[in-house]
C-alpha cells in the first residue's frame, strides 16, 4: 500500500527545521556522490512565453532524484492548468522504494515546494554567511519571499530586517506581517539598492529577466541567496557581481541552465571556472564554507528535485510516525 499524504498532513507532519534538515543531508549526499538530480523537464502547453512558475502558465513540470543512503527515488510532477481548475495547479510527489520500486509514498503539495526551497536558501547562509550576520535583507515579498526569511532566521539570528518590491503596499504589509510574526523589526526600503548595502545576508526572490543587484553596491563580508532566478530568462544579480564573488556556490549543474549563469558565461564575463563548488561538496565537508569575515559569498539556488527528495521523505518518515495519511493501493502496481 501507499501512504498518500496531502497539504493539511504536511503542515502537521514537519516543520521548518526538518525541512532544513532534510534538505542539507540531501546535500550532503550528493556532495558526496551518493546522490543523483536531473534538470527539471518541462511542457508548455499555454502563455509558453512566461516566466518559469509565473502562475499564468498551463505546463506540466517533471523532476527525478535518487537519495542512495536514504534508499528512495523520487518522481516530482507539476500539473499547472490555471484556465482550466481551481485549485490550478497540482504539486505531486512520488516517493519511491530504490530497493524494490514501491510507492511508499504519494505526498500532493504545494506548501513542501515553497519549504524545500526555502531550507536551501537556509543551508546556504547557514555554511557561507558570516556567524555574526543580524540584518536581512529580502527583494521580493510574496510567498517565497516570507518564506526565506522565516526559515533564515532559524539558522541565523536575525535582529532586523529590510525589504523591497515592486508593490509598496506590498511590502508594508510584509513588513508588518512578518515583523509581528518574527518579533523583529522589518523596514521597507524605497530601492534595491538601499536593501543591498545595508543587508548582511542578502535573498533575492523575483522573476527579473534584468539584473536588479548591481555590482558596485556589493560590500566585503556579504552574503547573497539568489533564489528566484530559476529559469533561462531570469537573472537577478549582474554578471560582474559573481565574479566579485570570493566564492560562488551552486546547488547543482542544473543552476547552468539558467540565465543567472547561462547569460554572463555566454557573454564571456564569467566562466565555469569561477563556481567553487556545489553546496553540498561543503556540507559534505569536501570543500570549506566561509573562511573569512570579508569573504563575498554568493549561493545560486533554482530549486532541484533533491530538494524535493529529500523534503518529501521526511514528510512520509514524520506522517508514518505520527499516523498521518491515507493508504491508497500503490497507483504503479502492476499486479
Amino acid at each position: 500500500m501507499t501512504l498518500l499524504i496531502k497539504e493539511e498532513e504536511v503542515l502537521r507532519a514537519v516543520t521548518p527545521m526538518d525541512i532544513i534538515q532534510a534538505v542539507e543531508d540531501g546535500f550532503r549526499q550528493h556532495g558526496l556522490g551518493l546522490a543523483q538530480t536531473k534538470a527539471r523537464r518541462e511542457v508548455r502547453i499555454r502563455n509558453k512565453n512566461l516566466p518559469h512558475a509565473d502562475p499564468r502558465m498551463v505546463r506540466v513540470g517533471q523532476g527525478l532524484a535518487f537519495l542512495e543512503e536514504s534508499g528512495v527515488v523520487l518522481v516530482n510532477l507539476i500539473l499547472s492548468f490555471p484556465d482550466r481548475r481551481k485549485p490550478g495547479t497540482r504539486f505531486l510527489n512520488y516517493v519511491i522504494d530504490a530497493n524494490d520500486g514501491t510507492v511508499i509514498a504519494i505526498v500532493e503539495s504545494s506548501t513542501l515546494t515553497a519549504l524545500r526551497t526555502a531550507a536551501s536558501g537556509a543551508v546556504g547562509a547557514k555554511y557561507l554567511a558570516r556567524k555574526n550576520s543580524m540584518i536581512a535583507g529580502i527583494i521580493g515579498t510574496g510567498r517565497q519571499g516570507r518564506h526565506q526569511l522565516r526559515f533564515l532566521s532559524k539558522v541565523i539570528h536575525i535582529s532586523k530586517a529590510y525589504c523591497y518590491s515592486l508593490v509598496p503596499e506590498e511590502t508594508l504589509a510584509y513588513c508588518h506581517e512578518m515583523g509581528k510574526e518574527l518579533g523583529i523589526t522589518i523596514l521597507p526600503s524605497k530601492n534595491v539598492e538601499e536593501v543591498v548595502r545595508i543587508s548582511d545576508i542578502l535573498v533575492t526572490a523575483t522573476q527579473s529577466t534584468t539584473p536588479i543587484i548591481k555590482t558596485d553596491w556589493l560590500r566585503h563580508g556579504q552574503h547573497f541567496n539568489i533564489i528566484g532566478a530559476d529559469d533561462a530568462p531570469k537573472i537577478e544579480l549582474e554578471g560582474a557581481a559573481l565574479k566579485k564573488a570570493d566564492k560562488l556556490v551552486i546547488s547543482a549543474r542544473d543552476c547552468l541552465l539558467t540565465g543567472q549563469l547561462r547569460i554572463p558565461i555566454d557573454e564571456g564575463i564569467i566562466t565555469e571556472a569561477n563556481i567553487y563548488g556545489t553546496i553540498g561538496e561543503i556540507v559534505a565537508g569536501k570543500k570549506h564554507g566561509r573562511e573569512s569575515e570579508r569573504e563575498i559569498t554568493i549561493f545560486h539556488s533554482p530549486g532541484i528535485t533533491i530538494q524535493d527528495a529529500a523534503a518529501a521523505y521526511k514528510v512520509y518518515q514524520k506522517a508514518h510516525e505520527l499516523g498521518l495519511g491515507k493508504e491508497v493501493v500503490d497507483p504503479f502496481a502492476l499486479e
